[in-house]
């Protein structure tokens, strides 16, 4: 949903109205909400963070600095690339459930906007570039965050915003907008539920994915005989002279050593089948939206979470109309940061798609419990470790077909692979007979059972429903309940 629109005339008082400015962009408005609310007066307090200077940056600690790039097009923090820090007396504490909202950012990331939970076992700071905003009433908080994460806001400040060449500075502009208001008290209450169904299903992921981590871990535990030892020369042989610290350390040698003594034995990705490599077609046209039909799914490293789902959908045009993706097929990041190594996305084939020279892929006709388990496998937090340690590169790091499809994979036990693949893929019959009343009870309980890959897909079809209403909301259209429980 686009909002931006340009006014009709250019004359001379609208130019010096604009002090003497001939930029198209100081002639571009958003369409005012039939009924609205400063932003300002609906919080109960505001906070700038503070920069503590890269000085203060550690490798580990308890306290962690919370910048600008943890916070995306999710409804809650992303603590993948999270920096941690010595304590300082001049930062900022912020308060658990309070909003941050990016003030300075580049393309994409000025104006996103999160829920803030702490985390238990960490303090933390905010940065200069994020606003914590307070909202004491509950329903308002998650109606509020439901607006500020649709496009009208994003384009409002946007809009507002003075431009710079990497980075643009808001300052506090963000506290000027209109929140469009629903004039039914229901609609407001329908994107508030919708908003914390998003929030649940995102905690869903994360807390499944903790699961999924401590079940694979517990079982290499338990069967497996553990030991360290140091490189020696017939092993420096046997990798073919390489002499990357990676494969000779501890943390390396000690989940291999996990891995190849594993009481039920192992197998390979090899066994399940050959590795394909991805392409970027020579003639392409590649959009963040679906315009039309002739549009495919994009699918590149970076729209991959760490969850092993999507972040966000692309789409691309190839001029050949010949795309890779045709099966049901595990993707496998292969190059980037060393812990994207193994990292990778089941694609459930519904139309033909692309996916780029980022990624290897494995394709399969049915999906079924190995092939999830193998999936869960490298998404692990151990298998990051052990993927990422034996990739090659200094600057970007990067996994050859021939490793990853050699990788030791432990055979655990039928019903140990059930449960982990359940974990991740589960379909559940939707709720009926919803109402306001019951919505987001019912709902928390099917998210409790669903899978990841599920609960992502099911967050992107509540973001479509929640972009909706706002645009509803603000050209004051009539809005049917029932379309949305």
């Amino acid at each position: 949903m686009n909002y931006t629109q340009s006014v009709n005339v250019i004359n001379s008082f609208s130019i010096i109205g604009n002090g003497f400015s001939m930029s198209p962009a100081d002639f571009r408005f958003i369409p005012e909400p039939h009924t609205f609310k400063k932003l300002v007066k609906l919080i109960n307090k505001v906070n700038t963070g503070y920069e503590i200077g890269s000085e203060s940056y550690i490798k580990k600690s308890n306290l962690r600095f919370i910048k600008t790039n943890n916070i995306s097009n999710s409804f809650l923090l992303d603590n993948s690339r999270i920096e941690y820090c010595i304590p300082s007396s001049k930062a900022i504490e912020p308060s658990d459930s309070s909003l941050f909202l990016v003030k300075d950012g580049g393309t994409g990331g000025l104006g996103e906007v999160i829920l803030y939970k702490q985390e238990e076992g960490f303090k933390d700071y905010i940065s200069g570039g994020i606003i914590e905003l307070k909202i004491n009433n509950e329903k308002l908080k998650f109606y509020i965050l439901g607006v500020l994460k649709s496009n009208h806001f994003k384009e409002y400040i946007d809009n507002v915003t003075p431009g710079g060449s990497t980075i643009r500075h808001s300052k506090l502009l963000a506290l000027n907008y209109n929140v469009p208001f629903p004039e039914q008290s229901e609609v407001q209450e329908l994107v508030s539920l919708i908003t914390q169904n998003i929030i649940d299903k995102e905690q869903q992921i994360r807390e499944k994915n903790k699961k999924i981590n401590s079940l694979i871990h517990e079982e290499l535990k338990t069967h497996s005989n553990i030991h360290i030892n140091y490189p020696n020369s017939y092993e420096i042989i046997q990798s073919n002279f390489r002499f990357d610290t990676g494969l000779y350390s501890n943390e390396y040698k000690s989940i291999k050593l996990a891995i190849e003594t594993y009481e039920h034995g192992y197998f390979q990705l090899l066994d399940l089948g050959d590795l394909k490599s991805g392409s970027t077609p020579k003639e392409r046209v590649i959009r963040d939206k679906r315009y039309n039909n002739l549009l495919r799914q994009w699918i590149t490293p970076t729209v991959i979470s760490n969850f092993g789902t999507l972040k966000r959908y692309e789409f691309i045009f190839n001029r050949d109309k010949r795309y890779n993706l045709n099966k049901n097929s595990l993707l496998f990041i292969n190059r980037g940061n060393q812990n994207d190594l193994a990292i990778n996305y089941l694609y459930k084939h519904t139309q033909e798609s692309q996916h780029n020279q980022g990624l290897y892929r494995l394709e399969f006709n049915e999906i079924t419990e190995k092939i999830l388990f193998v999936s869960c496998i490298y998404n692990s937090d151990i298998y990051r470790k052990y993927i990422g340690l034996q990739g090659l590169g200094s600057k970007m790091f990067e996994i050859k077909k021939e490793q990853l499809e050699n990788t030791l994979i432990p055979n655990f036990p039928k019903a140990l692979q059930k449960e982990i693949a359940k974990e991740y893929f589960n379909e559940v019959e939707e709720n009926k007979d919803l109402s306001l009343e019951n919505y987001l009870e019912k709902e928390k309980q099917r998210n409790s059972k669903l899978g990841i890959w599920q609960l992502n897909m099911e967050v992107f079809e509540l973001k479509e429903k929640l972009e909706k209403i706002i645009s509803d909301i603000v050209y004051a259209e009539e809005i049917q309940i029932s379309d949305y429980l």
